[in-house]
């Protein structure tokens, strides 16, 4: 596979998870303000592991 598909793919995955924190944030905050832990966080976490892999898979020639 290639280094550009790779990095490709993981991006799509990171903006999959960006949606799912947007939506599961959104739910959080308008039925349950400020009650209890926002599990928005986890896929926010996935979100930025995906973002960053993703980002020195296509800098690492430059790092």
């Amino acid at each position: 596979m290639d280094l550009l598909e790779t990095h490709q793919k993981l991006t799509f995955v990171g903006v999959v998870f960006l949606a799912i924190t947007f939506l599961v944030n959104y739910y959080h905050q308008t039925d349950h303000p400020g009650v209890g832990f926002n599990y928005a966080y986890i896929p926010g976490v996935v979100m930025l592991a995906f973002f960053s892999i993703s980002f020195i898979l296509f800098t690492k020639d430059r790092l």
